[in-house]
């Protein structure tokens, strides 16, 4: 019926008028994205890229631990030569420590670039990779020599192996690098993504070999998300040009400098979390950062940022509106007066006249000295507006202590339009086992009912501590509470 269609119409495409056999010959020469889009052009094409290998296009290959695991490695890459040299969209590899050599682990990887892989995963457990010392190359550590080799390889994913780098390679291809546990050095880094021009999504986990992350010399033009949690060595992180930075999401020490001052109209996703209430204060640019986020919609700050912030904005920044802002989240290590004043100081100086969800993290542990010594401390006054558009709250953890009331109060007169405020009760342990205890939710709710509101339609939901009840965006807080 489409054929006919098209020639009444004098329009003929020959491409599809092709057998089967000729134009899966032409989707096994590209790469896999753009297969998928074929789809688009006719019915003829739809769902035909899933035919375009005659063997599974995927090779997962999992060691199992145990004293057979070196056995069986040595099968399934029996099995892999036995294939032959076929194209593969995605090769994953994992295995535990001991079980391949280093010539074992550069047969894979040949092998997967020689199959024109797009999605390399290699993954070594039980290496000691997140717990290692500093992060730092052990002696007989297996490493992934960068580039890898394949010509159409978009996806890096490399977890608990040591990763050394070529200088002036050049990988046009890839797209996205996630490091987990990787032992790599600032210069191998600052190599790999300058060689990666059509890099957009960097992640770099428990990499503590890092000192610096620097790309002042190599640029990243087409970076939109950029991920580092807990690179406990890395002080400063310098990216001066990303225009097209979107995401931007960190967890570990305090940072010295920050990328702030680089980035572009279309930043607007900010994850900002540095230590516990032990954490020191060094020295940081993070306050002059601020007049930078004007365009950011979710921001995720913890209460040691929120204290740099608060510190400097009635002297420095003065007024910052934040006039994109749709959905905060603060990770209160404590709630001493000095942390709900650092909440009431934010509110204040920053506007956020489009906020309209709101989510606090508060302490768990509610027997914690450093919490308990400062209840008593005089309270701060509240700041009178700033809450207008405010339509859902979520505090979690909440246990009706003295300042989590003042803040319950405080959003419940100051929210006109709030239509659902959560509290969700903390998890804790027995001693003796894994019990959940709850505090009562009865005098909670009295205390809660005769708070006067701004709104009489808002609505106060007491849940347990795995309520779902809406999740923030960044729901992965990256550090324990």
């Amino acid at each position: 019926m489409e054929r006919e269609r098209r020639r009444a119409a004098g329009w003929e495409d020959r491409i599809s008028e092709l057998p089967d056999a000729l134009r899966l010959q032409i989707l096994s020469l590209l790469p896999l994205k753009c297969a998928i889009r074929t789809g688009a052009l006719s019915s003829r094409w739809r769902d035909l890229w899933e035919q375009r290998w005659p063997v599974p296009s995927s090779l997962r290959l999992r060691v199992p631990p145990g004293p057979s695991g070196a056995a069986g490695a040595q099968a399934q890459l029996a099995a892999v030569d036995r294939r032959g040299r076929r194209r593969v969209d995605v090769f994953s590899l994992a295995f535990h420590a001991g079980q391949l050599t280093q010539a074992d682990l550069k047969r894979c990887v040949d092998y997967a670039a020689a199959c024109g892989v797009e999605d390399l995963q290699l993954r070594l457990d039980g290496g000691g990779a997140r717990g290692a010392r500093g992060g730092q190359r052990r002696a007989g550590a297996l490493a992934v020599h960068f580039p890898v080799g394949s010509p159409l390889l978009a996806r890096l994913s490399v977890r608990g192996l040591h990763l050394t780098a070529s200088a002036n390679a050049m990988v046009a291809t890839l797209e996205v690098i996630h490091l987990h546990s990787v032992s790599i050095t600032d210069a191998a880094l600052r190599r790999v993504v300058a060689a990666c021009p059509c890099l957009r999504d960097l992640e770099l986990r428990y990499c503590r070999h890092l000192r610096r992350i620097d790309f002042t010399t190599v640029g990243a033009a087409n970076l939109r998300s950029l991920t580092v949690v807990d690179c406990s060595r890395t002080t400063e992180l310098r990216v001066p040009a990303a225009p097209r930075l979107r995401s931007f999401r960190f967890s570990g020490p305090f940072l010295c400098s920050n990328l702030f001052s680089g980035v572009g109209d279309s930043f607007q996703d900010l994850y900002l979390c540095s230590g516990g209430p032990e954490a020191g204060l060094p020295p940081t640019n993070l306050p002059s950062a601020v007049p930078h986020l004007a365009n950011i919609t979710t921001l995720t700050i913890c209460s040691i940022a929120l204290q740099y912030v608060s510190a400097s904005l009635a002297t420095i920044l003065k007024e910052t509106n934040l006039r994109r802002l749709k959905e905060l989240q603060l990770l209160m290590f404590g709630m001493a007066n000095s942390n709900l004043a650092d909440i009431f100081s934010f509110l204040k100086t920053c506007s956020c006249p489009q906020l309209e969800r709101l989510f606090v993290q508060l302490p768990t542990n509610t027997h914690d000295s450093f919490t308990r010594n400062y209840l008593d401390v005089a309270e701060e006054e509240q700041p009178e507006d700033g809450l207008e558009n405010l339509r859902l709250a979520k505090m979690t953890n909440f246990k009706g202590h003295h300042n989590e009331m003042r803040l319950l109060d405080f959003l419940l007169t100051k929210a006109s339009c709030l239509k659902k405020l959560f509290l969700v009760a903390p998890k804790e342990d027995h001693p003796q086992g894994l019990r959940k205890i709850q505090p009562d939710v009865l005098p909670l709710s009295r205390k809660a009912e005769i708070l006067e509101r701004a709104s009489a339609g808002t609505q106060i939901v007491f849940s347990g501590p795995d309520s779902s009840h809406a999740q923030p965006l960044h729901s992965e807080v990256f550090i324990r509470f």
